[in-house]
């Protein structure tokens, strides 16, 4: 959208996420031919968790619980079992971009069964997901 007036700023009051992109300046009179500049702006953001999805898994398989987060500065993700942080290891292998993380179980067994915790975090903020690896038998037989 266009702004006119004579100053030599724009001022944005109470700017919000949707409003980070480029701005163009442009100065013009009758001598010569208008000079442009452009300017990105970005506004940084604490973490929302857009979505996570719990999964059911079989006994000897591979299953996966996954978090996606929106936030600027992108999100680091933390994956909790319980009050314990889980790493890559025996088994349970994280992977996390720019927005998502995944845990991956690459052979189920009923230990793995339960209650986990994704946590998305940048220097403004942090939040949380609550999410559960289920038997898909328990749930076929409930």
């Amino acid at each position: 959208r266009e702004f006119e007036g004579e100053e030599e700023y724009l001022e944005i009051l109470g700017i919000t996420r949707e409003q980070s992109g480029k701005y163009e300046c442009k100065a013009a009179n009758e001598v010569s031919s208008a000079d442009v500049k452009q300017v990105k702006v970005t506004v940084n953001y604490p973490p929302t968790i857009t979505e996570s999805k719990s999964n059911e898994a079989t006994t000897g398989r591979k299953a996966s619980l996954k978090c996606e987060a929106s936030a600027v500065p992108a999100p680091d993700f933390e994956w909790y079992r319980d009050d314990t942080r889980i790493n890559s290891a025996n088994g349970l292998e994280i992977k996390s971009t720019e927005g998502q993380s995944s845990l991956t179980v690459t052979n189920v067994t009923e230990e793995h069964y339960g209650n986990y915790t994704c946590v998305a975090a940048n220097n403004l903020g942090m939040t949380n997901a609550s999410l559960v690896l289920f038997s898909k038998y328990a749930r076929e037989g409930a």
